[in-house]
């Protein structure tokens, strides 16, 4: 563990030491996770493939760029973090929990899915999206990289 770790870093990356094991990697479960609302509210209609996208890259994914979850609630709580958070918006997002969808992949939701790719991605070819994709990701890295030195100074 430790020569593979010092072998990530040594390349620039962050790594991370699962406490015990789980099913599946932490990124890949998180993902699903809200993948899975996702796919609910373009199956029932709440929004299409190409907005739940865009909410997801221009708002959550900026944002979730610099601070993770725990701390983007942790600074909605003012001074008091956390706590103050928990104090005054769990409960909102407790009832939001409840609501969360439980999609089904039917064939239904699997025609609605494609098709708003299809609609989304407006005919760029895989090899087109996979290199836009691989460029900003390599981009925004870098950019984060900086950001982080900035702040150390």
């Amino acid at each position: 563990m430790d020569e593979a770790e010092a072998f990530y870093r040594a390349l620039g990356k962050q790594t991370v030491r699962l406490r015990r094991e789980v099913t599946g990697h932490i990124v890949n479960r998180l993902q699903a996770a809200l993948w899975r609302e996702a796919v609910h509210l373009v199956a029932e209609g709440y929004a299409s493939v190409a907005d739940v996208d865009l909410v997801v890259t221009e708002g959550l994914g900026a944002r979730w760029a610099v601070c993770g979850p725990h701390q983007i609630f942790h600074l909605s709580g003012g001074d008091q973090g956390m706590a103050g958070f928990i104090d005054r918006l769990g409960p909102a997002v407790h009832s939001w929990w409840a609501d969360l969808g439980s999609p089904q992949l039917d064939e239904a939701t699997c025609r609605t899915l494609i098709e708003g790719m299809a609609q989304a991605t407006g005919g760029r070819s895989y090899a087109e999206l996979a290199r836009a994709r691989d460029e900003q990701v390599i981009a925004l890295l870098a950019t984060r990289r900086q950001a982080r030195e900035l702040s150390q100074d």
